[in-house]
């Protein structure tokens, strides 16, 4: 998960990921109450189907000593927390609230129940407009802003295809809107770059010229200029898209980047390339899915 990690927190990483995640332990209590209600009332066919399951769950996933023991042999902190919405938590709380109000058989109690159910997820939730409701500045549901990047950086690039550098949330944002514009850092990278800082064996590593990239200009580590440079070069990395007072701009302009447009929350710059560089797609053309009948038997 963005921005946390086994190492810096330890046992308290599952409760980081799971206040995160579900904004809050509220649901996740909610779970354990349910567990309990089918263990003392349920039907031995509920207990069967729920209670095996979240016993696994109790010694895995939500064991505060699970993620710490398992970083030692796996690095899962970009990947634990998915297990929150592959777990069946979210299926037995409702599935145990319907249970337990149509079991009541006055209509009154049941209205009551029903209430007092309502109210328990409202407070063991936000609300998803708690921060007002924003409305998307354009059809494709990214800023307009990004959009304008993208259409400066063709515009100077002249070419079909061209390689840039976005920060995190722009990286992330313009593969929905613009599949021509290539970039420098994939998501994994971008994710350790999040978590972690870059040793000098791992900047001096010439098949992974990004973590020099990374490492100044999103973890503010101290680079070479011409080892910037040379990482630029051989990525193919002519444009650099950076936040106004970016604390690393006056170092890329003193390497040779210069300015060629800006928006109303960031700067473009560009690098000349030293060599040219044929831009082209990922093949995926000869890529084979391998399905198994076997697994619908």
């Amino acid at each position: 998960m963005q921005g946390v990690n086994v190492f810096e927190n330890g046992i308290g990483y599952m409760m980081k990921c799971l206040h995160l995640y579900t904004s809050g332990t509220g649901y996740f209590l909610m779970y354990l109450l349910c567990l309990m209600l089918i263990a003392v009332k349920g039907s031995k066919r509920d207990r069967q189907l729920f209670l095996p399951g979240a016993v696994v769950l109790l010694l895995t996933v939500y064991n505060p000593l699970f993620p710490v023991l398992i970083d030692r042999v796996f690095d899962i902190s970009s990947e634990y927390y998915r297990f929150f919405w592959i777990a069946p938590v979210i299926i037995l709380v409702p599935y145990t609230a319907v249970k337990t109000i149509y079991g009541i058989k006055s209509a009154a109690a049941r209205v009551s129940a029903g209430l007092l159910v309502l109210i328990m997820f409202i407070a063991g939730g936000n609300f998803v407009y708690g921060n007002g409701f924003d409305m998307a500045q354009n059809e494709y549901k990214i800023p307009d802003e990004l959009i304008e990047i993208s259409s400066v950086i063709h515009e100077d690039s002249g070419t079909e295809y061209t390689k840039a550098f976005f920060e995190y949330e722009y990286n992330m944002e313009i593969r929905q809107y613009d599949p021509k514009m290539l970039l420098c850092i994939d998501r994994e990278e971008y994710i350790y770059a999040m978590n972690y800082s870059y040793t000098a064996e791992m900047l001096s590593d010439e098949d992974h010229p990004t973590n020099r990239i990374l490492a100044l200009l999103v973890r503010n580590q101290e680079v070479d200029r011409e080892d910037f440079t040379d990482a630029l070069e051989n990525t193919g990395t002519q444009y650099v898209v950076l936040t106004k007072g970016h604390p690393q701009a006056g170092f890329i302009k003193k390497a040779g980047l210069y300015e060629i447009g800006d928006t109303k929350t960031h700067v473009i710059y560009r690098y000349d390339l030293r060599q040219e560089h044929a831009y082209e797609p990922v093949d995926y053309s000869d890529a084979v899915h391998k399905f198994s009948w076997r697994r619908l038997k």
